[in-house]
């Protein structure tokens, strides 16, 4: 009898240590993706700060052929559907410019909005009706997951609110944005964006909003 109990503990004892290792396993393996990706966002990042120093003709940085992964349909609505794309990102791709949000820490770059890669399965996606940062009276629109994964580049914009500042590096130069208005609305297939003042550049920020799944967030910037 306490040779029986013996290997029921010794069995239990093995099962707990086998799950503690499969834990602590699928632990670190997050961890890795996120830190090489982290490593490699830091890589590309440092190619296009020193692009940005010494040509304003931002062109030049990609030369992929471009895919749509989003539809819009008029300058004031874009259409949130997507298509995931099955071909792997290449880690070679060179980014146009970078989003800067001091409050929560972000820094990502983008890419042109023609590139196969301009898509939020793989990176902060540029609209593909969205003016580029040097259009006068334009609006720049970037989209992007939230969530726990690794690419959710959005995550953490729920902590934002009006008057934080957010800035865009593109095409040598850098310009500042300050946050106006945040919005929610419903998952219809569209978003109809309400600019306060269409006097002035803007830039549009779009994801899922936090804890609800119906809904998506709006962060309507103005440029300053």
């Amino acid at each position: 009898m306490k040779k029986m109990n013996k290997i029921k503990k010794s069995q239990i004892l093995l099962l707990g240590s086998f799950l503690i290792l499969v834990g602590v396993y699928v632990l670190l393996n997050g961890y890795l993706k996120i830190l090489r990706e982290e490593i490699y966002e830091d890589f590309r990042l440092s190619f296009v700060e020193e692009d940005t120093k010494h040509s304003g003709d931002s062109s030049k940085v990609t030369n992929l052929e471009g895919v749509n992964n989003l539809d819009t349909t008029n300058s004031n609505q874009v259409s949130n559907s997507n298509t995931t794309s099955t071909v792997a990102p290449k880690k070679g791709y060179s980014y146009i410019g970078y989003l800067e949000i001091p409050k929560i820490r972000l820094k990502r770059g983008f890419l042109n909005k023609d590139s196969k890669y301009n898509s939020i399965e793989y990176n902060i996606m540029v609209s593909y009706n969205a003016d580029y940062p040097d259009v006068n009276n334009g609006n720049f629109i970037l989209i992007a997951h939230s969530g726990d994964a690794y690419i959710s580049f959005f995550a953490y914009l729920y902590k934002l609110r009006v008057g934080d500042k957010a800035y865009v590096t593109y095409g040598g130069e850098k310009y500042t944005y300050q946050l106006v208005r945040i919005e929610e609305q419903p998952k219809t297939g569209t978003i109809a964006i309400h600019r306060p003042n269409y006097e002035v550049s803007g830039m549009t920020l779009i994801t899922c909003t936090k804890d609800n799944d119906s809904t998506q967030t709006i962060y309507i910037y103005e440029m300053i």
